[in-house]
């Protein structure tokens, strides 16, 4: 009962948050009017709107199988990227300020003066964001359905009419606050599972009691490479998300940013080691009778290990972080794929039409695919975390490559610009389907992406315009 409760009153507190911060135009509602002035709010929102249920759930009991490697591959690679993020947001924000930019699309359109690079973007956006949506409805759908006592079906209705509320309402202020409450909440939450863990398997005498095939690096049911790659790819979306970059250009100041960059690094630290660690940590606190079936299904382990561990309503605080991670991700997700789909697309094939027109149609798609990929994961058999690092890794490696080169290149062009989309998008979905190697396909893609952007951008650049040093 204790759950329904928390769950109730945590709602209506999201109500009340987005109704106080409801927005009239679309600059407010898609980047607060880059008003944001408090660096906790924005490094911490971060940290929510970048771990999903993917990570609650999917990394979470990832561990299972994959062994030692991926907790050590995915805590690492975290941190790494999220310090390489933070370093350069103050330069992400310049560039978006300088360019009046709304969107990462529009941003590096007008970096490139490319119209058509900006429509391949948001397309891509629009396909792969789809995808991540539907992985991580999945997790909210078990969520609900492990801790509620709910079906399959209700918890998915249940995170659409949460989500669609705040997203609906608020608009990018509600999302940025809602995830900074969301964000602590998920670091208590991740705390306590790992706490439970190591009491229940004894303190650090927990590490005797896991088979030493589990903490081999060579991997355990999944070889190393595997849980490298997936790592990789799903910790590079930190540096080039445009769900999350549009949280860096909401800042008031540049000031802002590098304190934002304070709390984002060390939060996604603590919640990296914590959540990454439970599946390998779950062989020292539990029998392999115990733990037979999610090793099949290991998207299920956190909800058996909050209930079977926690005293009565502290598995409801682990409800609210799982919650937490998803809702965060899905909002920020809603909002960067519909105003790509109305800023971006739209305003190409319309250009007269009206902020007004833009910011209505902009709430009101936002709702369409919020329902529509809560319908496709009625029915979506493959695990959490396959799934989001290929299509988290599309998006990132078609950002990353003409976004660093962007900040730090001046002789890349519009065409080097949509070489790369193209190289990096067809090289992966190429790689993912027709490979099988245990290179994971974002490698090839930045590869690939990284050639054709440079080796475009030499070639149309005209004579004596390819610029040293840096971008500004």
């Amino acid at each position: 009962m204790i759950n329904q409760v928390l769950l109730v009153a945590y709602v209506l507190a999201i109500i009340v948050l987005s109704l106080r911060l409801r927005q009239g135009t679309l600059s407010g509602f898609v980047i607060s009017d880059r008003n944001i002035m408090y660096p906790a709010v924005i490094g911490i929102a971060f940290t929510a709107a970048y771990f999903s249920a993917a990570s609650f759930l999917g990394g979470g009991g990832y561990g299972l199988v994959c062994g030692l490697p991926w907790t050590i591959w995915a805590v690492f690679l975290h941190v790494f990227f999220a310090c390489m993020a933070w370093l350069i947001a103050p330069r992400i924000w310049s560039m978006a300020k300088e360019y009046d930019a709304r969107t990462v699309p529009q941003l590096l359109e007008r970096r490139y003066k490319s119209p058509g690079g900006k429509v391949v973007l948001a397309v891509i956006m629009l396909i792969m964001y789809a995808i991540y949506l539907v992985a991580i409805y999945k997790g909210c759908a078990e969520l609900f359905q492990g801790l509620l006592g709910v079906t399959y079906v209700q918890g998915l209705i249940i995170a659409v009419s949460i989500v669609a509320v705040y997203y609906v309402v608020g608009g990018l202020p509600a999302i940025l606050w809602i995830s900074f409450i969301q964000g602590l909440l998920m670091l208590v939450g991740a705390v306590l599972l790992y706490g439970s863990l190591l009491q229940r398997g004894g303190g650090m005498q927990i590490w005797d009691h896991i088979p030493a095939a589990v903490t081999s690096m060579s991997g355990y049911m999944m070889p190393w490479e595997k849980s490298l790659g997936m790592a990789f790819s799903i910790s590079l979306g930190l540096v080039a998300l445009p769900d999350l970059l549009i949280m860096i250009f909401s800042a008031r100041d540049r000031r802002v940013v590098r304190f934002a960059g304070i709390y984002g690094p060390i939060s996604i630290a603590v919640y990296a080691f914590c959540i990454f660690s439970i599946g390998v940590l779950a062989y020292g606190a539990f029998t392999a009778e115990e733990l037979a079936p999610f090793v099949k299904s290991p998207d299920s382990l956190i909800p058996f290990v909050a209930t079977t561990l926690l005293p009565p309503g502290f598995d409801a605080l682990i409800l609210l972080a799982a919650i937490s991670a998803a809702m965060s991700t899905i909002s920020a997700i809603v909002l960067v794929t519909t105003t790509s789909l109305t800023s971006d697309i739209l305003r190409f094939f319309s250009p007269a039409i009206s902020d007004d027109r833009v910011l209505l149609l902009t709430r009101g798609l936002g709702v369409v695919i919020i329902g529509v990929s809560a319908l496709l994961a009625n029915d979506m058999p493959q695990g959490i975390v396959p799934l989001v690092s290929v299509s988290m890794g599309v998006i990132a490696c078609c950002v990353f490559v003409p976004l660093i080169f962007g900040l730090y290149w001046k002789g890349g062009t519009g065409q080097g610009f949509v070489a790369s989309l193209l190289a990096s998008f067809i090289s992966v979905v190429l790689w993912h389907f027709y490979s099988g190697s245990v290179i994971h396909p974002v490698f090839i893609g930045l590869i690939c992406g990284t050639v054709a952007y440079v080796a475009t951008s030499l070639f149309t650049a005209a004579p004596g315009k390819v610029a040293k040093g840096t971008g500004k």
